[in-house]
């Protein structure tokens, strides 16, 4: 085919229409659409994640049952050295969350709480400790501008002067 007629034919196709307003059920539906494809793909990464299991334990058993223990050692050995800097922060970290938390106590509840496990501890914490203050009026001390008679008991001149006072109480 010429590029001429290449141009033609492009030409006469004819083109998508594109909607200017979307309603809200077609934002309902794509949605709905977004959803149902997170779904489908957090599933195929945890069924990803299960063979990946399945295979490394299935080549193991493999390897012990073909005496390969040299090869498996080194493995695992590689393993360790690599989780063994994260099991170390992850042992600081708790330590220190542990002091921050046994330090708010007395010395005497520091003894009583000190061989807790850290989840019992902060609970401990958060309950002893961490108390909500009561509940309090939200109003601003001060001066109110509502009159402390009412309407009918004032006279002409009281009723004068405190006239802001008595809108403002018809406001509320």
């Amino acid at each position: 085919m010429t590029e001429e007629a290449k141009e033609t034919q492009e030409s006469q196709a004819p083109e998508p229409e594109v909607k200017e307003s979307t309603s809200s059920d077609e934002y309902a539906e794509f949605i709905a659409e977004s959803k149902k494809y997170r779904q489908r793909a957090q599933k195929a990464e945890t069924k990803l994640d299960k063979l990946q299991k399945q295979m490394d334990a299935d080549r193991q058993k493999q390897m012990e049952e073909n005496q390969e223990w040299r090869e498996l050692a080194e493995e695992r050995a590689t393993k360790i050295t690599e989780l063994e800097p994260i099991v170390e922060r992850a042992n600081v970290l708790e330590a220190k969350m542990r002091e921050e938390l046994l330090s708010d106590f007395s010395d005497e509840d520091r003894e009583d709480f000190g061989d807790l496990p850290t989840p019992a501890l902060r609970k401990v914490h958060g309950k002893l400790l961490k108390q909500k203050p009561a509940k309090t009026e939200t109003s601003v001390a001060g001066f109110s501008n509502t009159p402390s008679k009412k309407m009918s008991e004032m006279s002409k001149s009281e009723k004068r002067d405190n006239w802001s006072g008595i809108i403002a109480g018809y406001m509320k």
